[in-house]
């Protein structure tokens, strides 16, 4: 296929050249078409390996105007350079003695000639950009369902049955015994609820915020394990008008808290803090011998949603006796 595409555009410009430019070749029409057919094919090709190579370091969804100006810069060189090259060859094989009775920089082909790749070139990046572009809003379009599926998964197994039964049992403890922490539990609890539904169908909200919903979901932590469970947060100023997944935060504790033993006997430290626009959140790995039912959203989820918005990747690493995710920090909403 892409020998035919290259064919067909070599005759058209042959067709150009010997049609309007030079009406009647000196040496017929064979030779010249022959070579205009085979710069064509090198011209093509090179332009196309050039685009593949950019395809792999400047996107033109992320640096548009970055990727045009590479584009066209590296592809008018290269194209340039073959032309004036292949008239040269040209010449050596038509003209006797080897070169353009011209000059090759005042050849007659050569203007029209560059100026022709020039037209394919731009054809060609207008082509590659709305390709892109295509590509992009149909990549959105799956985006924006994912994220629905995910915020809806969010609400029905982080905010789960397991977790209402655990706070309501609590609140019921509470209210049995008179505890005067029952009014500030039920407002902190009715916080927690407020922020997952104000949040349901946002796809980023700020650090600060998510750390101040992440404060009323400890809290609740708090009277359910008592001292098992400790929370150090240590957040630059800087960072807290960054950008992250809604109720991620909430996420990667409950994980902490399904997968280690909690107690007073042996508590739980989690060290939450950013560093160079990243936010760790690290604890001790005490594994406990019976897990509760794992959330199906997990991690995985969470490097998904993130890679929407930011080429950097969600960290995951054990390191000895500790357990670390790191979350890139997103600049913009």
């Amino acid at each position: 296929m892409r020998f035919i595409y290259m064919l067909g555009i070599g005759l058209l410009i042959s067709s150009i050249f010997l049609g309007f430019i030079i009406p009647k070749p000196p040496h017929g029409y064979l030779l010249p078409t022959f070579f205009i057919v085979i710069a064509t094919f090198i011209i093509v090709e090179g332009n196309l390996r050039i685009d593949a190579l950019l395809n792999k370091r400047i996107s033109w969804f992320v640096k548009p105007k970055k990727r045009i100006l590479y584009q066209f810069s590296l592809a008018f060189i290269f194209t340039v350079l073959s032309v004036i090259l292949l008239i040269r060859i040209a010449h050596y094989y038509i003209d006797k003695g080897g070169k353009s009775p011209h000059g090759i920089f005042n050849d007659p082909i050569l203007i029209p000639g560059i100026l022709v790749t020039i037209i394919v070139l731009l054809v060609d990046i207008g082509i590659q950009f709305y390709k892109s572009l295509q590509e992009t809003l149909i990549e959105t379009e799956k985006h924006k369902a994912e994220s629905a599926i995910a915020q809806l998964q969010n609400l029905k197994n982080q905010i789960n049955p397991h977790f209402l039964f655990n706070n309501l049992s609590i609140l019921s403890a509470l209210v049995y015994k008179g505890d005067r922490k029952a009014v500030e539990f039920i407002n902190e609890f009715s916080q927690v609820y407020r922020y997952a539904l104000s949040n349901d169908k946002t796809e980023l909200v700020s650090l600060n915020d998510e750390i101040t919903f992440l404060n009323h979901y400890i809290y609740l932590l708090s009277i359910r394990f008592e001292t098992g469970i400790n929370f150090e947060i240590s957040i630059e100023n800087k960072h807290k008008e960054l950008f992250i997944l809604p109720m991620c935060l909430q996420m990667l504790v409950e994980n902490v808290i399904q997968h280690n033993e909690i107690s007073i006997q042996k508590p739980l430290t989690v060290f939450i803090f950013s560093s160079e626009n990243s936010l760790i959140i690290e604890n001790k790995i005490q594994l406990r011998r019976q897990k509760e039912e794992s959330s199906q959203i997990g991690l995985e989820n969470i490097k998904r949603r993130f890679a929407h918005f930011t080429e950097e990747k969600v960290l995951i690493s054990t390191e000895g006796n500790s357990f670390k995710v790191i979350l890139p920090l997103i600049s913009k909403r």
